[in-house]
């Protein structure tokens, strides 16, 4: 019988210069997209990947149907205190035959999400600022 793996990549953001820094405005203030220094979770990737891995589940009937959910990417502000909020998620377009069972696997990654731990904020000129983050998630059924 498969298992529904979940490989869970994590791309470190790319700066094409050093010392750039980019920021977008929302409700609640400023949010980083690209600060000095980005927001790490406890631990570092390592334990990231762990934590959605043992955290997110794969719904049977994906696994059922050996469906490629294609790219997924979770993203979401940490706040200048550590905590996540805002949590959204991108898939690929959903045929009427997948949506419900992608719903609820998009479901379980933002209820991951929204319970991790504090993360160490991200920083700009030596102060903590709120990063909005973007996490890659590939599935793999196996």
């Amino acid at each position: 019988m498969k298992r529904p793996f979940l490989a869970l990549l994590l791309l470190a953001f790319s700066l094409f210069a050093f010392g750039s820094v980019s920021i977008a405005q929302s409700r609640s203030g400023k949010v980083y997209t690209v600060p000095e220094r980005q927001p790490e979770f406890p631990g570092g990737k390592a334990a990231l990947s762990r934590y959605l891995a043992e955290t997110i589940r794969v719904p049977g009937s994906l696994s059922r149907q050996n469906y490629d959910t294609g790219p997924v990417s979770a993203k979401f502000i940490i706040d200048e205190v550590g905590y996540v909020h805002d949590v959204r998620i991108t898939t690929k377009p959903l045929d009427k035959k997948t949506q419900k069972s992608m719903e609820a696997f998009m479901m379980n990654i933002i209820a991951a999400i929204e319970k991790m731990p504090r993360w160490e904020p991200g920083q700009v000129d030596g102060k903590r600022v709120s990063v909005f983050y973007t996490l890659p998630i590939e599935v793999t059924m196996q």
